[in-house]
């Protein structure tokens, strides 16, 4: 180990960085499957850390922060309102509006933000995000 070493980097099969631990671990330490210890001032040039696990995406959030997220995204509460008079369906927009506006929670996999959503030229992936940083909020 080089003399500059202050932690050990766990290195995944990719090359990637995983974390690092510190130089004092307990004996009989291993690394986790399928990746390697290496000193921090040995790593290969060129080296990345992983990129961080992607959180799950909330079942559901509070109105009050579905709310908040389309304010501090630039969606005005308004363009929901004219984005539920745009669908076409009449049942199908009255029962996004009922939910809209008396639900007490907002469910990813509901069938009215299901169709709310591209309307709102929001599509799954931007909506799994809207999700996990609305329920920060």
């Amino acid at each position: 180990m080089g003399s500059n070493a202050t932690s050990l980097a766990i290195v995944n099969a990719a090359g990637e960085v995983e974390t690092f631990v510190r130089l004092d671990v307990p004996a009989g330490w291993t690394p986790p499957e399928g990746c390697t210890a290496i000193p921090d001032d040995e790593l290969p040039a060129g080296w990345s850390m992983a990129a961080a696990p992607t959180a799950p995406v909330p079942q559901s959030i509070s109105p009050m922060q579905a709310r908040l997220w389309l304010v501090r995204n630039g969606i005005a509460l308004t363009d929901i309102d004219a984005a539920i008079e745009s669908i076409a369906d009449q049942q199908t927009r009255d029962t996004v509006r009922v939910q809209w506006e008396y639900g007490l929670e907002v469910v990813r996999s509901s069938a009215w933000l299901a169709a709310l959503g591209p309307v709102l030229g929001l599509d799954d992936t931007t909506l799994d995000q809207a999700f996990r940083e609305a329920a920060a909020l």
